[in-house]
C-alpha cells in the first residue's frame, strides 16, 4: 500500500506541476491580446501609408499670358554708323576732332591741302567775267543782225561750260573738307597730321547711339501674328534694368536655316549707357494677348525618349510624357500632354517611382 501511494505520488506531483505551468501562460495570452492590441481600423492603415508617402510640392498647371519668343538672344545696333572717308586725294592740313568726341552734323573734322583746286578757281572766275561781258555783246550784235546766230550760239555755250567747270571746281574744294553727315560720336583716328589721303582712306567711325536698335529672331510660327508695335523687354550683360523697345521692322522673309524671322525694334538710349553691339537677352511681348499651358521649368524632366513630368493622380506619381513650347525664366509652355488643373509636382523628383504614393506638402497657384 505504501508502496502504491509513493509511486502516485511521484507521478501525480509533476503532472500536477506541468498543468499550472501551463494554465498561467494560457492566461497570459489571453490578457495581452485583451488589453494592449493596437487597434486595425482605417485610421491606423492611414498613418502607415502616410510613413511611407513621399512628401512633395506641386503646381496646378494653368493658361498664362504667352510671350512669343521668349528668351531670345538679340543685338543692340547703333541708329545711324559709318566709315568717314576722303572722297579725293590730298594732304591732310587739319584735324579738328578728338577720338570719342561728341559732334553735330555740319562740323569740318578734317581739310585737305586745296591751295591748287583755290588758283584754278581764280583763274576760272576772271575768264567767266570776260565771258559774260562778251556774251553781252554779241548779244547787242545779234539784235541788230551784226553777227550770225552761229557766233552767238559759241559764245553762249562757252560762257555755259565755264560756269559749270566753276561749280565743279566749289564742290570739289567743299569735298576738301570732311564734314559729319550726322549728329553722333566718333570712333578712334585713323590718320595723322601731314598724311596724303588717296580716295577711300579712312579717316574714322561715327556712330550715332541717341537710338538704337534691337535685332532679334523669333520662330516662324509666331510671324502671322501682328507685331508691330509690340513691345521687346530686354537686359545686357552686367546689369539687371530691364529695357523696352518698340518692334517697328519685320523682316518680310523666313529663314530658311533656322525657320525664324528677324525683327527690329527702336530704343530710346536717353542715358547713352547702351552701346551698339552689346548682345541682349529678349522677351517679346505681342499686341494680342496669347496665352498657353505653362509649368514650372524644374518639373520637366529631359529624358531620351523625350521630356516627361511627374502628375499626382489619385494621390500617386504618374509620368506623363510632354511636347514642349517656349520657354520664359520661369515657366515652360506645354503644347500636349498636360491640361489646365493638373498636379504638377516640382519637388522630389529624383525620389519619384511610377505609382509611388504622395504627401503634398504645398500647393502653388499663379
Amino acid at each position: 500500500m505504501k508502496k502504491t501511494l509513493k509511486l502516485s505520488l511521484y507521478i501525480g506531483i509533476p503532472i500536477v506541476f506541468v498543468a499550472a505551468i501551463f494554465l498561467f501562460r494560457m492566461e497570459s495570452k489571453q490578457s495581452v491580446s485583451i488589453g494592449n492590441t493596437p487597434p486595425q481600423g482605417p485610421a491606423s492603415q492611414g498613418a502607415n501609408n502616410r510613413s511611407k508617402a513621399l512628401p512633395v510640392s506641386v503646381y496646378i498647371a494653368d493658361y498664362l499670358d504667352r510671350e512669343a519668343g521668349s528668351l531670345r538672344l538679340g543685338t543692340l545696333v547703333a541708329n545711324e554708323t559709318l566709315t568717314l572717308v576722303s572722297e579725293l586725294s590730298g594732304r591732310v592740313i587739319e584735324i579738328n576732332f578728338q577720338e570719342g568726341q561728341l559732334v553735330h552734323k555740319g562740323d569740318v573734322l578734317l581739310r585737305l591741302n586745296d591751295d591748287e583746286l583755290k588758283v584754278q578757281l581764280v583763274r576760272a572766275e576772271y575768264r567767266y567775267r570776260l565771258l559774260e561781258e562778251r556774251l553781252e555783246r554779241q548779244k547787242i550784235l545779234l539784235e541788230k543782225d551784226a553777227v550770225s546766230r552761229e557766233d552767238y550760239d559759241m559764245v553762249q555755250t562757252e560762257f555755259n561750260v565755264l560756269k559749270q567747270d566753276i561749280e565743279e571746281l566749289n564742290i570739289k574744294i567743299d569735298k576738301m573738307m570732311v564734314r559729319a553727315p550726322f549728329d553722333g560720336q566718333l570712333g578712334f583716328r585713323e590718320v595723322s597730321l601731314g598724311a596724303f589721303l588717296q580716295p577711300g582712306s579712312k579717316i574714322s567711325y561715327l556712330v550715332d547711339h541717341s537710338k538704337l536698335k534691337l535685332e532679334f529672331s523669333i520662330p516662324e510660327k509666331y510671324a502671322t501674328g501682328n507685331l508691330l508695335g509690340a513691345k521687346a523687354r530686354f537686359t545686357v550683360e552686367g546689369s539687371a534694368e530691364t529695357h523696352t523697345a518698340t518692334v517697328y521692322a519685320v523682316d518680310p522673309q523666313i529663314d530658311i536655316a533656322t525657320r525664324t524671322v528677324m525683327l527690329r525694334a527702336l530704343y530710346e538710349n536717353r542715358s547713352g549707357l547702351l552701346r551698339p553691339g552689346m548682345s541682349a537677352r529678349v522677351q517679346l511681348t505681342p499686341n494680342t494677348n496669347q496665352q498657353a499651358l505653362f509649368v514650372p521649368n524644374q518639373a520637366v524632366v529631359p529624358s531620351a525618349n523625350g521630356r516627361f513630368v511627374w502628375v499626382k493622380k489619385e494621390g500617386v506619381a504618374r509620368m506623363t510624357p510632354v511636347q514642349t513650347g517656349t520657354r520664359t525664366t520661369e515657366m515652360l509652355e506645354i503644347l500636349s500632354g498636360v491640361q489646365a488643373g493638373d498636379s504638377i509636382i516640382v519637388t522630389g523628383l529624383m525620389q519619384l517611382r511610377e505609382g509611388m504614393m504622395l504627401d503634398v506638402e504645398k500647393t502653388m497657384i499663379l
